[in-house]
């Protein structure tokens, strides 16, 4: 008991630079928490698709047919395309084309009108226009160019069957029959599609849901920081010489004493997952929802990994702790530990945006199935979130993760066992 006492009067002298690190890094995670959780619940859940709008350039150099065509084309494509000057020269045309200033050119030719006539009045083959565009392969300015190329086909065709019945009409008044035409019927018009999240699929979660669910996972570097830290500052103390020569004089084992610092630290890694939890539920409690729009086995759930969490990080720090390096040392490991756990782990970064090989690296590392934990406990993430817990992944999480624990103290006791030898 008495090195229980001592390790406790340890902790007490290092209590404000704990709760430095501690407050400083808690409310950073509630504040990012609290901005991804709602940010997830704002998505809108009926999005709109837009076709890609193309940019068109006419140039109509028919002058004979008093440029009828290019004033219809340019009133029937209006609404679907972005249309744009360029001027009727080599240079210009081939300075728009390269720069990508238009998607695609239609040159009308000299006596088009005319020849469009009299192959409408005979049913022969309409005459083709003159198409530029740019050579690129992006497919969104393929797929607009396509889109604008079948438009264009498609007005023509229409041209022609109109002149075809009416013979009495000629190519503007035709071409008005067709904009009408196309207007009434929203032909021409740019067409937006609509996609509505089905009903009776899974309910929207409140607000606070998300919210605790994010808070969770980006306080795993509170926790790991602030518990780790506490830990090496006890086991520190302890592995000072002056310590070490009375621990070996003593006649309780030394496996026994260090035991008993291992329980302090578990104690004190319990406090702060304590806090830190406090901290999450008054920000959930703040959102829409409240505590009970949480769910009570999500929370459970959840509770559960960050405590298993929480005592694998005194475990580590216990681990590290027994290498008994300077304080300058271990602090820049657990800080570098820490860092990279929250950038790989998927607390500040989601985990699918990541490349295939970070991931696998990444799978390595704790952080990662606590993160996977605490999202498998509210059923997925982000707006994927469903509510109802993966009780098959979360359990693997939080099993690996209590592996990782009993890892991390058989390696400290062998390390401080072989060292203890030595000295």
């Amino acid at each position: 008991m008495n090195t229980c006492k001592v390790a406790w009067l340890v902790l007490r002298a290092n209590i404000f630079q704990l709760l430095v690190y501690l407050l400083a890094t808690v409310v950073m995670a509630a504040l990012l928490g609290i901005g991804i959780g709602e940010n997830t619940g704002n998505d809108d859940q009926t999005n709109t698709y837009d076709p890609p709008t193309a940019t068109l350039a006419i140039i109509d150099r028919d002058s004979a047919g008093a440029h009828a065509t290019g004033t219809a084309l340019r009133s029937y494509l209006s609404a679907t395309a972005d249309i744009v000057e360029v001027t009727d020269d080599t240079q210009a045309i081939q300075d728009a084309i390269a720069t990508q200033y238009v998607n695609l050119i239609v040159i009308v030719p000299q006596g088009y009108a005319d020849s469009f006539t009299r192959a409408a009045r005979n049913g022969g083959t309409v005459p083709s226009l003159g198409l530029a565009g740019a050579s690129g392969s992006e497919s969104t300015d393929s797929a607009s160019v396509q889109m604008l190329t079948l438009n264009i086909n498609g007005f023509l065709g229409s041209l022609r069957s109109v002149m075809l019945a009416d013979d009495t009409a000629n190519l503007s008044q035709a071409a008005a029959k067709v904009i009408n035409a196309s207007t009434d019927n929203g032909i021409a018009s740019h067409t937006s599609i609509r996609v509505e999240q089905a009903t009776g699929t899974t309910p929207t979660l409140p607000a606070s849901a998300r919210v605790c669910a994010s808070t969770f996972a980006i306080m795993l570097y509170p926790l790991m920081l602030s518990i780790a830290f506490i830990v090496i500052v006890i086991i520190n103390a302890f592995n000072q010489p002056m310590t070490m020569r009375r621990v070996s004089v003593s006649a309780t084992p030394s496996r026994s004493i260090w035991m008993q610092v291992l329980l302090v630290c578990c104690l004190a890694s319990i406090l702060i997952w304590l806090c830190c939890t406090a901290v999450t539920l008054i920000c959930a409690s703040t959102c829409q929802g409240g505590i009970t729009g949480i769910g009570t086995r999500p929370l459970l759930l959840t509770l559960c990994g960050t405590f298993v969490f929480s005592l694998m990080v005194a475990s580590l720090g216990f681990f590290i702790g027994q290498l008994r390096m300077s304080s300058a040392a271990m602090n820049g490991i657990v800080n570098t530990v820490a860092l990279a756990s929250a950038f790989l782990s998927g607390a500040w970064l989601p985990q699918w945006l990541m490349p295939a090989s970070l991931r696998t690296f990444a799978r390595l590392l704790p952080g990662w199935w606590y993160v996977g934990g605490v999202y498998d406990a509210f059923g997925g993430q982000g707006a994927a979130m469903t509510g109802v817990p993966d009780m098959g992944r979360w359990a693997g999480s939080t099993g690996l993760m209590a592996l990782y624990a009993i890892a991390f103290i058989a390696a400290g006791l062998v390390v401080s066992r072989f060292v203890s030898r030595r000295t």
